[in-house]
């Protein structure tokens, strides 16, 4: 099980999020998840990486065009999977974030898109551990944060022995968690160690590095030349690019564990209170709030005139994309769905045409396709292994 030392916590959502894993019971058999799952929509295609399987889904009506593994052996388990699915040329990228049947599997792996077959698997090395979050690419090579403190730039391109060829690796001073940012030529890599690193793509030369007063623990958001990003130190920074010099920063009321969504003048994000944030992209001033019933670590995602974020109570949410705040600088919240999705939503959500695709953490059931048109469920991705 993944763990993070915590501090004393004097409210309950933080506790429940501060261990990766969460003591969370599975339903249908399956172990605990030991990481988010994580969705990618490509097209009319959807790649779903949750607990036991990586999925490719038709969009529009959930059928499954394959699996990966097609079926799990007892005898030689891989996974579970985690983290947003990468494709890149004819392969489907997703890491394993710790043990399945008490055999770790701190693999990478590439799968074939056309039909799930495996091409390549990466181990780092003996003492490797978790890919919680899945990587980056920058189209020519993948950025591979594990769990060992270490950043793995690896070729594709270039496959020895059944793996592809390290170019670089950048070690920091804690476990990495989060997926890196890459823009620019530059990786912007997040590590519990309380730092933003910036890295050279081609090379993994350290350019800066940004400290904060606590763990940062999501993927930062790139957007003309500045970095919005979250930490555990109950602060949200806006940070120049070029240098890690700092641009503004926000307090809010406690850890960020979300990435954030710069939707036009607006820079958006949630904190592990359920507590959503708008602030001008450009000053950090605070424009809005709106509470949700539990922690948020998934993006929110802006369709049309909505914004629709969803909650650890297990709850999507929907509000004005430019709504007017109450005099105390809130805005009201709308629960989509009366009753819920039934699980804990902690993984961003992806749009296809009218529909909102949003992973479930854990049970059978993992993917819910909510129509935004009529606001009901369109269909569901059930898994029973």
């Amino acid at each position: 099980m993944l763990e993070l030392a915590i501090p004393r916590l004097r409210w309950r959502a933080a506790a429940l999020l501060g261990a990766l894993a969460l003591a969370l019971a599975a339903c249908g058999g399956e172990p605990q998840p030991t990481s988010f799952a994580g969705i990618t929509l490509i097209g009319d295609r959807a790649y779903l990486a949750s607990n036991l399987f990586v999925h490719k889904l038709d969009a529009r009506s959930g059928s499954e065009l394959w699996r990966f593994p097609a079926q799990q052996d007892g005898n030689n388990p891989v996974g579970p999977f985690a983290g947003r699915p990468v494709k890149l040329r004819d392969a489907i990228i997703v890491g394993g974030t710790l043990q399945f049947a008490g055999a770790p599997d701190n693999r990478l792996y590439a799968i074939r898109d056309a039909d799930g077959v495996e091409l390549w698997r990466f181990v780092p090395s003996p003492t490797a551990k978790e890919f919680a979050d899945g990587v980056a690419t920058d189209g020519k090579l993948i950025f591979a944060p594990n769990g060992d403190h270490t950043l793995y730039a690896i070729d594709p391109s270039q496959v020895e022995n059944g793996a592809p060829r390290v170019v670089w690796t950048f070690k920091t001073g804690n476990r990495l968690w989060s997926v890196p940012e890459v823009a620019e030529g530059k990786v912007f890599l997040p590590s519990l160690d309380h730092s933003l690193y910036a890295l050279d793509a081609a090379s993994g030369q350290l350019l800066w590095k940004f400290t904060a007063g606590a763990s940062i623990a999501s993927t930062p958001t790139f957007y003309e030349g500045v970095l919005y990003v979250g930490s555990f130190d109950q602060t949200f920074y806006a940070i120049n690019a070029s240098d890690g010099s700092v641009r503004w920063k926000a307090a809010v009321d406690a850890w960020i564990w979300c990435q954030a969504l710069v939707d036009g003048e607006r820079v958006i994000v949630g904190d592990v209170k359920g507590k959503l944030y708008a602030f001008d992209r450009a000053t950090g001033q605070r424009l809005w709030t709106a509470q949700t019933g539990g922690p948020i670590r998934a993006q929110p995602v802006a369709v049309g005139d909505s914004l629709y974020v969803v909650s650890f109570d297990s709850y999507l949410y929907r509000l004005p994309r430019n709504p007017t705040p109450r005099e105390d600088g809130s805005v009201p919240l709308e629960r989509v769905l009366e009753n819920g999705l039934g699980r804990r939503l902690l993984s961003t959500p992806v749009v296809y045409e009218d529909l909102l695709l949003v992973p479930l953490f854990d049970g059978d059931i993992k993917l819910v396709a909510v129509n935004l048109t009529n606001a009901q469920k369109q269909y569901e991705v059930r898994v029973v292994p």
